[in-house]
């Protein structure tokens, strides 16, 4: 997993930087298998966005948040994103329950036709 802070407009502090790190980080905690997990902070005015975007297999789950604190704006971001990957999960486990379902249902038995039963005496 290969995790990204892009800084947009502004400095990236160090400390923000272990933030924000350690809190997408503790998505793995919901979700093991991200590609990639890329966050974007922008700095427009008084306004702090951020967009999170992450890359599982076959997809990607985006989120957005923007306040008037960083701090505040990553953990807003990373909430949206807990949200939107236990979904997924609960997904992913519904489709491998259908398919688990699926394959262990009985089959109806093929009944072989052997022409016996329609034969008819002309004699």
């Amino acid at each position: 997993m290969k995790v990204r802070i892009t800084a947009r407009h502004f400095d990236l502090t160090e400390d923000l930087k272990q933030f924000a790190q350690q809190r997408v980080e503790s998505l793995t905690r919901y979700y093991d298998n991200f590609i990639d997990l890329h966050l974007k902070l922008d700095v427009e005015k008084y306004r702090h966005t951020a967009d999170l975007n992450a890359t599982v297999h076959g997809n990607v789950l985006s989120c957005s948040a923007g306040s008037n604190d960083m701090y505040a704006t990553v953990d807003e971001v990373v909430n949206k994103m807990e949200s939107q990957v236990k979904k997924y999960k609960s997904r992913l486990q519904d489709k491998d329950q259908r398919t688990i379902a699926r394959t262990k249902t009985p089959r109806t038995p093929v009944v072989e036709d052997s022409g016996d039963e329609f034969e008819d005496d002309l004699d």
